[in-house]
Parts: structure tokens; C-alpha cells; sequence
């Protein structure tokens, strides 16, 4: 990790506003059929804290499919 990376704002604020997003892509999920993935919801909790960005997560979640 480049240590010049921006950190994601751990405010009260900025997280509120990250989980309204997670939860409304959530609920669109479900919507289409969506079942609990505990390692997608693990990845959500971090995003929505502020522990990773949300390029990490785009990241983390197209290596889970990676063959090779």
C-alpha cells in the first residue's frame, strides 16, 4: 500500500453517509435475489468504519473470483 493513499473520513458524518449507501445497495440486492455472504457484509463493515477505501473494496471483492 502506497503510504500517500488517502485515507476514507472516519467522522460521524461521513460514516452515517457510507452505511445509507451500503444499506441502499443492500437492499437493491436483495431485491435481485441477494442471500447473506458473511465475507461481502465483513467487507461492507469495514468500508462503512472507514478501515478501507472503497477502491479497496472494489478490489477485495474482484480477487474472491480470481482464478489462476
Amino acid at each position: 500500500m502506497n503510504i500517500q493513499t488517502r485515507r476514507p473520513d472516519r467522522s460521524p458524518e461521513a460514516i452515517a453517509k457510507r452505511k445509507k449507501a451500503a444499506d441502499q445497495a443492500r437492499a437493491a440486492n436483495i431485491r435481485q435475489g441477494y442471500t447473506n455472504d458473511p465475507i461481502l457484509e465483513a467487507a461492507n463493515a469495514r468500508y462503512v468504519a472507514g478501515e478501507i477505501t472503497s477502491d479497496e473494496f472494489v478490489e477485495q471483492m474482484k480477487a474472491r473470483f480470481k482464478h489462476g
